[in-house]
């Protein structure tokens, strides 16, 4: 057996002569003796260490075997979900007026009409093929609540469709909380809503200047009330959009929502994430310039490192590092904008060159518009932390270079946080849901 490619290790002064072993490939962690570790390359390795290591994806029998394997991970994927997902940007309105918004420019009373619904619940039926067992949708916006007549109708004739094919119809919504009341909380639960993404921009006098509401007056105070309604109704995630100049004092909208009831029992998860940057040359043009560019820049790996721990050292869950494909490489995932055209990631609707057909003429070839399986070289290959990456992320290549034809590469974020990010996991752990 040899060790895997795709394997990081650790120090782990805790334990003197033990090292701290993470798996990128499967995300898992363990503990070694250094003598157990040197013996893999001597060949030495004992039957229950091996049988141990193998099971955690830390040795292998054959390099190139395994170079395959993970080069194979999406069509794997793909052959095995059991899930079609679509995502619907119900309509490009909203009450907020952030001030980072990456659909400045697209904005408007531009609403999905019901002509267009009937055309997306066909379009469903259609991609919902034997074999499938499961059908989401994420309802987006504008605010998709600006639109809850249409996300009733729509999920009462994929309920039924997906029940009558012995299958399971979900929803999500993304939602920027200020409509989300209980009395829409319970009809929706009632009809497939399984959780909910709220976003709060950290404690009020930050939140409320970067998400006001269209008169200029602040949400925050808003949302939190929302939220304290409807948390026991249904899984609430809440996100963050941090920026340079104020990621420091986001514990205190931890703190905030601990002082309101909402602790780790009533919250599913809370995560944060820095503000990107709109493309330069954009219609109207991108005044906002306080986001990052790339992950890989180093305050935005010191916020995210520092906030992540705020989150777990509370008890808070939040994502743990793992394997995570781009919804662009998985077939059985698309996007519907309000007016039908369909694309594969929500931050390309209304971009030239991303749509991929539309509603009435089917979907049509999309492999060279998203540059599918741009990771597959060999630079890529020989990288320990492909199975993490697998190219980046296609957003910001099209931030930074106006196209999607280079890789987003996390070499530099990986190399900086990783250890910081397993370590994290170990030291506070996590409660499954």
């Amino acid at each position: 057996m040899k060790l895997s490619r795709y394997i990081k290790v650790f120090p782990f002064e805790k334990r003197p002569g033990y090292l701290l072993l993470y798996s990128t490939k499967k995300a898992s962690i363990t503990l070694v003796k250094e003598e157990a570790f040197d013996s893999i390359d001597r060949g030495t390795l004992s039957p229950g260490n091996e049988a141990m290591l193998s099971e955690l994806g830390m040795v292998v029998p054959d390099d190139e075997t395994e170079k395959t394997e993970v080069s194979g991970f999406m069509d794997e994927i793909n052959r095995r979900n059991p899930r079609l997902n679509i995502s619907v940007i119900l309509n490009l309105d909203c009450n907020f007026n952030c001030i980072y918004c990456y659909e400045t420019g697209m904005k408007g009373k531009l609403y999905m009409t019901d002509e267009t619904a009937a055309l997306l619940t066909g379009f469903i039926k259609e991609r919902f093929t034997p074999g499938k067992n499961s059908l989401n949708i994420d309802f987006y916006g504008g605010e998709p609540l600006l639109s809850a007549g249409l996300i009733k109708s729509i999920s009462a004739q994929m309920k039924s469709f997906a029940e009558c094919r012995g299958a399971s119809y979900t929803f999500t919504l993304v939602t920027n909380g200020s409509l989300f009341r209980r009395r829409i909380a319970e009809d929706l639960v009632s009809m497939g809503l399984k959780g909910v993404k709220i976003t709060m921009d950290g404690p009020p006098e930050i939140h409320n200047a970067c998400r006001p509401f269209r008169s200029g007056a602040g949400s925050f105070d808003t949302v939190i009330r929302n939220i304290q309604e409807t948390c026991d109704l249904v899984n609430v995630a809440v996100s963050g959009n941090f920026q340079k100049a104020n990621f420091g004092k986001f514990p205190l909208l931890m703190d905030y929502l601990e002082r309101k009831g909402l602790t780790p029992d009533r919250i599913y998860e809370l995560k944060f994430d820095p503000v990107m940057n709109r493309r330069a040359g954009r219609k109207p043009a991108a005044d906002y310039t306080d986001g990052a560019m790339t992950v890989n820049e180093p305050w935005v790996i010191r916020a995210g490192t520092y906030l992540r721990a705020e989150v777990l050292k509370r008890g808070y869950r939040t994502p743990k590092i793992s394997p995570s494909p781009c919804q662009v490489e998985i077939t059985d995932s698309f996007v519907v904008n309000f007016d039908g055209v369909i694309y594969k990631c929500p931050v390309f609707i209304g971009r030239d060159g991303f749509a991929i057909g539309d509603l009435r003429n089917g979907v049509r070839d999309y492999t060279a518009a998203y540059r599918l399986g741009i990771w597959k070289n060999r630079e890529c290959a020989d990288c320990e932390y492909l199975p993490l990456c697998f190219g980046g992320c296609r957003y910001m290549s099209y931030v930074r270079d106006g196209n999607i034809d280079s890789l987003d590469c996390k070499r530099a974020y990986l190399d900086a946080a990783l250890e910081t990010l397993v370590r994290q996991d170990i030291l506070y752990g996590q409660k499954k849901p």
